[in-house]
């Protein structure tokens, strides 16, 4: 199998496999139990917790365990409306990019009457940066802006963003899933005030993410419960916790792997000349970019159609982002790019990841032409 959908989620790293099977034969008990088997839980919950910490330049910070990046974003939307709502009338402003799970919450608060701003992008999926300023013109409690964009790999300029934001007076989130082992994370040179993770973007488990909170930023809880200094109610995942802190432990060498991955993704684009792409979505300037992502349609093929066949020749890609799968509706990214309806069904996404080998890149350059060829024909 050879596997290019690493935004989806990442292959579970040989670190990580073997520190949560040490875990299962060391720990086991409630970290909230008294007893020596739980407080021996407890420190290594909160071992793991300073190792997140530690990895994304977090200091002075707090890491909230959840269940993913998911429910960190709707932890950090609902915390900071529900604590601001009660004195303030509530305003949100974010793009028109950002992960479905925030595309869910905008509808949400919309259909609850909440004015949700939405900011749009230039074709290569780059912020409008004046259309944002004068969003922030009337008063506002929340912005929320993804660091690194899922469909496109294309990152954004967090720290300018959070700055013009705070002297609004708003409050900042960053959803930064995509963005460790990708671009270099210092939540506090970012001056975010809060921001979401997730392990299995980065050969971590999945079913574990974190909220990250600046000191003093106060939020309601979710679900409530004495667990997770009161902000995430029910028994913490201690072996999801142990697992994503040590895939965190492995950013740098995945950061440093970036380059290798660039030059393969940029030998892949090349090499599918030979089929007559369409066109590259969100192609844009090198330092704006991760450099694994690339996100290509071909004329007259649904994306979904290139998906199947590539799959059948044991070759993992996707169309859109994973959490979208399954549905019929075209990219909202690329649409919200310029695409047209029919451009932005035909986008399948390669996304490569720190195993990805230049003879699995040969291989699937040798399939596509013929593979496209057949679809085409079909």
């Amino acid at each position: 199998m050879i596997y290019l959908d690493a935004n989806a989620t990442t292959p579970l790293s040989q670190h990580v496999k073997e520190a949560m099977t040490a875990a299962m034969a060391q720990v086991f008990a409630n970290p909230s139990s008294l007893h020596a088997p739980g407080q021996m839980a407890r420190a290594h919950l909160e071992q793991a917790r300073a190792r997140v910490l530690n990895a994304v330049g977090g200091a002075g910070g707090k890491i909230v365990f959840t269940s993913g990046a998911t429910e960190a974003n709707a932890l950090a939307w609902h915390g900071v409306i529900t604590e601001r709502r009660v004195k303030h009338a509530v305003r949100v402003v974010t793009s028109a990019v950002e992960h479905p799970s925030i595309g869910e919450l905008v509808k949400k608060l919309r259909v609850g009457g909440v004015e949700v701003v939405v900011v749009p992008v230039d074709r290569q999926g780059r912020l409008n940066l004046t259309a944002y300023a004068e969003a922030l013109r009337e008063p506002t409690t929340l912005v929320s802006i993804l660091a690194v964009q899922n469909e496109l790999g294309g990152h954004y300029p967090i720290g300018e963003l959070a700055r013009m934001a705070h002297a609004a007076g708003a409050v900042f989130h960053c959803d930064a899933t995509q963005a460790p082992g990708r671009i270099a994370v210092d939540l506090n040179a970012w001056d975010v005030d809060l921001a979401s993770l997730s392990a299995h973007k980065v050969g971590g488990p999945p079913g574990i993410g974190a909220l990250w909170l600046r000191r003093g930023q106060q939020i309601q809880p979710l679900v409530a419960g004495h667990q997770e200094d009161g902000l995430r109610g029910g028994t913490e995942n201690l072996l999801g916790a142990i697992g994503m802190a040590a895939a965190f432990d492995e950013l740098a060498e995945r950061l440093a792997a970036m380059p290798r991955l660039r030059a393969l993704r940029d030998r892949l684009w090349q090499g599918m000349q030979a089929t007559e792409p369409l066109g590259r979505h969100g192609d844009v300037l090198a330092e704006e970019e991760t450099g694994h992502v690339l996100n290509v349609a071909w004329s007259g093929i649904d994306g979904a159609r290139v998906v199947r066949a590539l799959d059948l020749e044991n070759i993992c890609v996707s169309a859109g982002a994973a959490c979208a799968s399954g549905t019929h509706e075209p990219s909202h990214v690329l649409v919200a790019c310029g695409q047209s309806v029919a451009q932005a069904r035909a986008g399948v996404r390669f996304s490569l990841h720190s195993g990805t080998t230049e003879a699995e890149i040969a291989a699937v350059l040798r399939v596509l032409p013929g593979l496209i060829a057949r679809c085409r024909a079909s």
